[in-house]
């Protein structure tokens, strides 16, 4: 079978290995399509100092079950979660699921024919009627849930995107369904999967004021379309942190910010600000990371009720074999890739 390798900096393999055979309590997929997350880009970049597998937005048809395995059968279409909470801890047995001390991970490899699973409960059924691309969406939208959870998002709140990929344009259809009030995205141009997001949702697109190809200012209109909203803000983060600080200063009284950007370049990830701003204004400064996958099952209802709109975004198909021309292009992304097999 073949399969995609890692190593820093920017070195994809695609190659031969051995088809495994699942044990009594594993399953093995066969990979339909993986989605290119932005985390795989870092992971090219830094993180993976050995050669590894990688990819983690799978979509997969059941191959092969363990003799134990009593929740899957063979063709069951499939999503992964990347860890569950082992539901044993203390940490779990008192309610706390989140704060799991003994996480079940799955190891990594959707980008390849198939993959071995060694848990059933880091899997979830999916209506065959759901396509394969809308499929691919559920674990970036468990990360969407988690960060507006976090934020803890009412109906009616006003919602705020910075940064213009594709976690943005998928934030504002989640807030969208979730009650938010959709005001808009904040990023350096309208890419067209964000201005059909924009006009399905309401929101209003604000562009960086930029001087030398960098950006140095939030515009000024965005200030007073801050400053007029009567209540509670949310603003998720998607870009470098260190923008941030560009219009921390903009946001009014009891507004929140949830960062979920992530990036290889270690000065894109600082910032300094003014901590009194946070005290005085009272304003929340949060970071998310769905660790563990607490919402895959809501993401797969959400893609299955909301079908018509989350196929506003698109995805362009790459088969494995162009993934290493993928992890070291320039415009790598400013596009939602799905590696199919």
């Amino acid at each position: 079978m073949k399969a995609a390798f890692v190593k820093r900096k920017n070195r994809v393999k695609v190659k031969d290995i051995p088809k495994v055979r699942p044990g009594k309590t594993e399953v093995l997929l066969k990979i339909d399509a993986c989605g290119v997350c932005g985390s795989d880009f870092v992971e090219a970049q830094i993180w993976a100092k050995k050669w590894k597998r990688f990819g983690h937005e799978i979509v997969a048809t059941v191959a092969e079950i363990g003799e134990e395995v009593s929740d899957f059968a063979v063709g069951d279409q499939v999503v992964v979660a990347l860890s569950i909470p082992c539901g044993t801890c203390a940490s779990c047995r008192n309610g706390s699921p989140r704060t799991c001390n003994n996480l079940i991970t799955v190891e990594q490899g959707g980008f390849a024919e198939y993959l071995l699973v060694k848990d059933q409960r880091l899997l979830y059924k999916v209506d065959p009627a759901i396509s394969i691309e809308l499929a691919s969406f559920a674990e970036p939208l468990t990360v969407v849930l988690d960060a507006l959870y976090l934020a803890g998002l009412r109906e009616g709140d006003y919602f705020f995107v910075v940064g213009g990929g594709f976690i943005g344009a998928l934030s504002l259809l989640a807030a969208k369904i979730l009650g938010g009030n959709i005001k808009g995205v904040l990023n350096r141009e309208a890419r067209p999967g964000i201005v059909a997001c924009l006009n399905e949702t309401g929101g209003e697109h604000f562009a960086w004021h930029t001087f030398a190809g960098k950006t140095i200012a939030a515009p000024a209109k965005l200030r007073k379309k801050l400053s007029g909203l009567p209540g509670r803000i949310v603003v998720l983060h998607t870009a470098p942190a260190r923008y941030i600080a560009h219009y921390l200063g903009l946001l009014p009284y009891n507004s929140t910010i949830v960062n979920i950007g992530l990036f290889a370049v270690s000065g894109e990830n600082k910032f300094k600000i003014d901590t009194s701003m946070l005290i005085f204004k009272r304003l929340q400064l949060m970071n998310a990371f769905p660790v563990p996958c607490m919402y895959l099952p809501q993401a797969v209802s959400l893609l299955r009720e909301h079908s018509g709109l989350f196929s506003l975004l698109s995805v362009e198909k790459i088969p494995l074999s162009q993934l290493p021309e993928i992890i070291i292009g320039s415009d790598k992304q400013k596009r939602k890739i799905l590696i199919t097999m």
